[in-house]
């Protein structure tokens, strides 16, 4: 099951959202936590639905031998048609400090864009545990610039993003004139790459991000990369430095993607206030949850994706494909 991930944070912005939760463990109460993101490029989604708990003992060693999960019936709706969730039991990443296991709940459904969802979770034994939230999928961005596909050399290949100089990345939060519903988003990139070990090569995927950047007024939107701003990341990031590395660099090779990913109103409130560059260590942070009754999130994003290649002075500085040094001046320090 692969599936982008979002951390789980409790925090507060408006959008009318609760911000009340009891602390103290003798007025604590059972609650559920929620967590679930809807992806319209997705014909499966899930949804996990988890309890609160309060104790006196070390909380870690508590979640390590105790099993969270719920038995609840979990539905989705669009108005017209419901859909009924399935419980799934999937095995958490090795070697992590809590319970081994988990339940979460799979919906066979594809959100459709500019829809708004509504959830309902009870536990048939006990009736307060009900919960609900709603969730409205954003538009997926188009993506102007980088092209899907452009001319070098009078052939067509994926568009040249030049990484020593800087580049805007350009956007549109939607096509005609319905809404985006979209409030944020998120730029990613990745690279594939395969490091050379003797005669084998250990292939490897970087992520580089997320940047998040606020949904503007306006349809069109730009996020500038800042002059060779990736290639150091990427620099960085190969190590050893006396390595090789390989990479696919035809024309139409996907070894460097571009995501634009538009956020809905809960999830990008949720990243953009517990962002490093929006708190410190002497913030206090109140909840945010739009799960009534509970805790947790229940959102909705939608992506797209872009392919590129990248310049002969950034391949050579990066030590991909035993690159030759370009005829014009190349380095990476200024």
């Amino acid at each position: 099951m692969q599936r982008q991930k979002y951390a789980i944070g409790l925090i507060f912005l408006g959008v009318g959202c609760r911000t009340e939760v009891d602390l103290i463990a003798p007025q604590a109460r059972e609650q559920l936590v929620v967590y679930g993101i809807l992806y319209p490029d997705r014909d499966t989604q899930y949804i996990r639905v988890g309890r609160l708990f309060v104790t006196r003992e070390d909380a870690m060693a508590y979640a390590a031998r105790t099993d969270l999960s719920v038995q609840a019936e979990v539905r989705v709706s669009d108005g017209n048609t419901t859909w009924l969730a399935q419980p799934e039991t999937v095995v958490k990443i090795p070697h992590q400090p809590f319970y081994p296991v988990q339940v979460v709940y799979r919906l066979l459904m594809r959100p459709r864009p500019r829809q708004r969802y509504f959830l309902h979770i009870n536990v048939p034994e006990n009736p307060s545990l009900n919960v609900s939230a709603t969730a409205l999928v954003p538009a997926p961005p188009y993506i102007a610039r980088p092209e899907t596909v452009a001319l070098f050399q009078g052939q067509p290949t994926y568009p040249i993003i030049d990484l020593m100089r800087p580049y805007d990345i350009q956007y549109f939060a939607r096509v005609g004139s319905a809404p985006a519903a979209a409030a944020g988003y998120e730029i990613r990139f990745t690279f594939r790459y395969g490091a050379l070990q003797g005669p084998d090569t250990l292939w490897r995927t970087l992520s580089i991000g997320p940047y998040l950047v606020p949904a503007k007024a306006e349809n069109a939107q730009v996020f500038t990369l800042r002059e060779k701003q990736l290639l150091r990341t990427v620099y960085s990031n190969l190590y050893p430095f006396s390595q090789p590395y390989v990479y696919d660099e035809s024309p139409f090779s996907q070894a460097w993607s571009l995501t634009v990913t538009a956020l809905d109103t809960p999830l990008y409130n949720y990243l953009r206030i517990n962002s490093p560059g929006t708190t410190d260590f002497t913030t206090v942070k109140p909840e945010y949850t739009n799960i009534r009754n509970g805790l947790g999130i229940f959102g909705a994003v939608a992506t797209s994706r872009r392919f590129f290649r990248i310049d002969d002075c950034s391949r050579y500085l990066l030590r991909l494909n035993n690159a030759p040094p370009p005829p014009y001046p190349c380095k990476l320090e200024d």
